[in-house]
């Protein structure tokens, strides 16, 4: 819309409009200007000579400029922000190593020589030349930058005890090529991080993970024969993500993660982590205000431990409704042989009916599953140690207005721990698992 104030045009744009223009707060987003050259790069230690230990200043010039002095070449520099963990692994990977362990900006007293600016990298599997990039002459804002031609790590669990665990959960440590091991930081640490490390150590799928800031690790590990306490063992990793794109093509941590070795992280955000296939450790049935199995997949939602699993065979009980959505409730359905157009939930306790009618029923169980969430690329991630009550149970609907007779096989009836206990209580895990 444009309209006139003394003679002065106005254009009016829409807000849905400066989005897309890349407008946001008063900035307006600029994409770098330059694509297609080849430079070389290489790692300077601030006095004009080549680094050996492929950490340095990162300085730049024209491929086909063999004359490192020469005008026109200088720092790579960062004016904007741009510079990320893709494009120091494309870099890297131009000066014949495999990854970047670490890369930070440094800002100097002084103007220097510099040659490229605001690198953008969107795919560490391209060369440089498909990376874009701005010229500038001079800045003082140079990038310290880390290289490693050893980018892949062994990863196993330790239990309370510090020593490997038996079970798929415990706390994260990473080994490398030197035999050194040492704990993960969990910040920035995600669904797909989890997932590949996971597979890393042999497992299909990543259950949850959180700090371990109240997991009790005072005892000792062994560490070749040299018995040492947790505070001993540096923070081997921090910074770790990992792509999407990666875990549906079963890459590597090598070849799809980014992380940094140097951490500003202390031993209370190591990450505990806990591997394992929600639908391969639970089935699940539904039941009605008399706990009976019932015959179409709509009920009080119950959840149970197979033989085998690694939770126990005692594990049985309701399940909470954090994180639960459409998704997650179509894979359990799914589980069941249900596989109707439509399927609903909800919790309990949005209906005072509902609560009345299944209250005898919850009684007889105990909350075993929280923050469910499923999705097509992660599967389903999952908590054994819920911190829900009863009415966020949820009641699930696997085939919306439709006459199912499928049957199922299993009895709703918990069986008695002991004459005077006869409802089987949830085994709680060794630790609390985070929210996902």
């Amino acid at each position: 819309m444009i309209f006139s104030i003394r003679n002065h045009m106005v254009l009016l744009v829409p807000c849905f409009l400066l989005g897309l223009l890349g407008i946001s707060d008063g900035y307006i987003y600029v994409p770098p200007k330059y694509t297609g050259s080849d430079f070389k790069f290489w790692l300077d230690n601030n006095n004009g000579d080549l680094t050996s230990n492929g950490a340095g200043i990162l300085k730049a010039k024209l491929y086909a400029d063999d004359d490192r002095t020469a005008d026109g070449n200088g720092t790579v520099c960062d004016t904007d922000n741009r510079f990320t963990d893709e494009a120091a692994t494309v870099i890297c990977k131009a000066m014949g190593y495999k990854c970047a362990e670490n890369w930070k900006l440094e800002t100097t007293s002084a103007n220097l020589p510099a040659l490229i600016d605001n690198v953008e990298c969107t795919n560490t599997s391209l060369p440089f030349r498909r990376c874009r990039y701005d010229r500038i002459d001079t800045c003082n804002r140079e990038i310290s930058l880390k290289c490693s031609s050893r980018c892949d790590y062994e990863f196993s669990l330790l239990d309370s005890e510090g020593t490997k665990s038996k079970s798929k959960s415990g706390l994260l440590v990473a080994s490398n090529y030197n035999g050194m091991r040492g704990t993960v930081c969990d910040d920035n640490f995600d669904k797909a991080a989890a997932l590949t490390i996971c597979r890393e150590m042999g497992h299909t799928c990543a259950a949850s993970w959180s700090s371990r800031n109240d997991m009790d690790l005072e005892q000792t590990y062994d560490d070749s024969e040299k018995k040492a306490s947790e505070q001993d063992m540096p923070i081997m990793l921090d910074d770790v993500t990992c792509s999407a794109k990666g875990v549906l093509q079963n890459e590597t941590f090598g070849e799809s993660c980014f992380w940094k070795t140097e951490s500003d992280c202390d031993h209370s955000e190591d990450i505990y982590l806990s591997c394992g296939c929600m639908l391969e450790e639970f089935k699940f049935f539904t039941v009605d205000e008399e706990n009976e199995p019932t015959k179409n997949g709509k009920g009080l939602l119950i959840a149970e431990t197979k033989k085998g699993s690694h939770y126990g065979n005692e594990l049985r009980g309701t399940v909470c409704d954090d994180l639960f959505d459409r998704t997650s409730a179509e894979a359990i359905c799914d589980s069941m042989n249900f596989t109707c157009s439509d399927v609903s939930f909800s919790s309990i306790g949005d209906s005072q009916d509902t609560t009345q009618k299944y209250e005898n029923v919850q009684n007889r169980y105990s909350v075993v599953l929280d923050d469910v969430n499923c999705d097509s690329e992660f599967g389903c991630t999952f908590s054994t140690k819920p911190d829900c009550d009863h009415s966020e149970d949820i009641i699930i609907d696997c085939c919306v207005g439709a006459g199912v007779t499928t049957e199922s096989k299993l009895s709703a009836e918990p069986e008695p721990t002991s004459e005077s206990e006869p409802t089987t209580e949830a085994k709680p895990t060794t630790q609390p698992l985070m929210k996902l």
